[in-house]
């Protein structure tokens, strides 16, 4: 073992250690039904149905150009059954009109089923400026 003195043991067996816990905890949350699973959606799975398990999330991601005005915003959403659970716009160049992309993030918070409508609006203009509509029903179990 020359080379190998008692800080790098140190090192390993530490780096070893968390790996163990990290690998402990994935599965103790997954025999728990604690996972947190992510699944992702495009404009392409606009009306679609989906299954989750409460706690669980699904990701809305869809094409957006801001520098017109136009965004998308939540314009339904049942409280009961599912959470907002974040958004963030993602834009790729700088110069006006340069499209991008935006995602929101809902988590089944308790069991049944809900539906979450999104519209692609200028705020600005009021109800009539919107464009198009996005929806997705989600069936939570528990």
């Amino acid at each position: 073992m020359s080379g190998w003195n008692l800080s790098k043991l140190a090192r390993v067996a530490a780096l070893l250690g968390a790996i163990l816990l990290l690998h402990l905890s994935g599965a103790v949350a997954a025999e728990t039904g604690k996972a947190q699973v992510m699944q992702s959606l495009t404009e392409a799975d606009n009306e679609r149905t989906v299954e989750l398990r409460v706690g669980e999330s699904v990701r809305l991601t869809l094409p957006e150009n801001a520098t017109t005005g136009y965004r998308w915003a939540i314009d339904r959403l049942d409280r009961d059954v599912v959470e907002e659970a974040g958004s963030e716009p993602h834009y790729g160049g700088g110069a006006v009109g340069s499209a991008g992309h935006v995602t929101f993030d809902f988590r089944a918070k308790k069991a049944g089923s809900g539906e979450v409508v999104l519209k692609y609006w200028r705020h600005f203009e009021g109800e009539g400026s919107i464009v198009r509509r996005f929806s997705v029903r989600i069936n939570a179990k528990l």
